[in-house]
């Protein structure tokens, strides 16, 4: 086999495990821009090489030659696409339909700077069938209370969402929405004033309305003082 083939093939060959080893080593978290840009770099070093290397090995205009250079432009592709999915995945682990349709909406609508910030802060984001007994004595005043930020570690902030399915029942979408805004600003707030409570708790009501949630939150606090016992 001639020396110009075999060193094409394996240079092929190692650019494409350096791409999938990229995209294997993508950290489910909202990725900086120079992150990104280094990502997809590597990806598309591979595509660029590869068919290069395929142009030139093979000689005259043939349909073979073509659908071979097709074929690490279609690899490059796919693992860009992989990893941008990966990368904007949030930490959610909801089974009820609806519940997850509002949560991921509402992740989605934060700035990224924030999803950043929150995809090292909360750990997951967590349905529970309904709230325990020592749940309930820690909401008063309220009657119900949709979701709940609860830390486990304060510095660096680590903690866990949960999102009552049945105190979610018969709640309009606004208001689930409201609320679990509300409790990302908690998260979020605690990544930079962990020990300040009274800050954490003005970010609750304040951060969203940055956010653009201004009609969620509305209703959510209209609701929330209607459930004060």
């Amino acid at each position: 086999m001639d020396t110009q083939l075999i060193g094409g093939i394996l240079g092929i060959v190692c650019l494409g495990f350096a791409a999938i080893g990229a995209f294997l080593i993508v950290p489910d978290r909202e990725l900086t821009v120079r992150e990104r840009i280094g990502m997809h770099t590597i990806f598309w070093v591979f595509v660029v090489y590869a068919m290069w290397t395929i142009f030139t090995l093979f000689n005259g205009k043939t349909l073979e030659k073509y659908f071979f250079m097709l074929l690490p432009f279609l690899m490059g592709l796919l693992i860009s696409l992989l990893a941008e999915y990966t990368s904007k995945r949030p930490p959610i682990s909801i089974e009820d339909a609806r519940l997850m349709k509002i949560t991921t909406t509402v992740w989605y609508k934060l700035p990224n700077s924030v999803k950043r910030a929150l995809q090292g802060t909360i750990l997951n984001i967590q349905e529970v069938p309904e709230w325990s007994q020592l749940d309930k004595e820690g909401f008063k005043p309220y009657k119900k209370k949709v979701c709940n930020w609860s830390t486990i570690l304060p510095l660096p902030a680590r903690g866990l969402i949960h999102i009552s399915k049945s105190d979610c029942q018969g709640l309009p979408d606004n208001v689930i929405a409201g609320a679990i805004a509300h409790e990302f600003a908690l998260a979020y707030q605690m990544t930079h004033t962990p020990f300040d409570a009274e800050a954490i708790d003005k970010a609750g009501d304040s951060l969203p309305l940055k956010w653009n949630f201004k009609k969620e939150t509305s209703e959510f606090n209209t609701q929330r003082e209607a459930d004060k016992a």
